[in-house]
């Protein structure tokens, strides 16, 4: 199978609901991603397959990111300064 954007979600993973809370994506279960078979139907990605398919996954959000103007680079999660403030 092949994995594609969430039609749903356009690959955010989330949207705003009415009152402008952040809401996961039912569709892809807020990963922003799908498996997509044969036949063009789509279904969610398990957890027990994300590991398997991190790198992937990890690529075709560096695209969408590119496809959105962003030329960046992701920090890892111990760069970013959010994560080193103290409790």
């Amino acid at each position: 199978m092949d994995i594609v954007r969430c039609v749903s979600c356009d690959g955010y993973g989330w949207f705003e609901d009415d009152d402008g809370e952040a809401q996961d994506c039912d569709w892809c279960g807020g990963i922003g991603y799908v498996y997509r078979a044969a036949d063009g139907l789509d279904s969610r990605i398990p957890p027990e397959d994300y590991e398997k398919v991190s790198a992937q996954l990890e690529t075709l959000e560096t695209q969408r990111l590119r496809d959105l103007g962003y030329t960046g680079e992701a920090k890892k999660p111990w760069e970013q300064k959010i994560r080193q403030r103290k409790s």
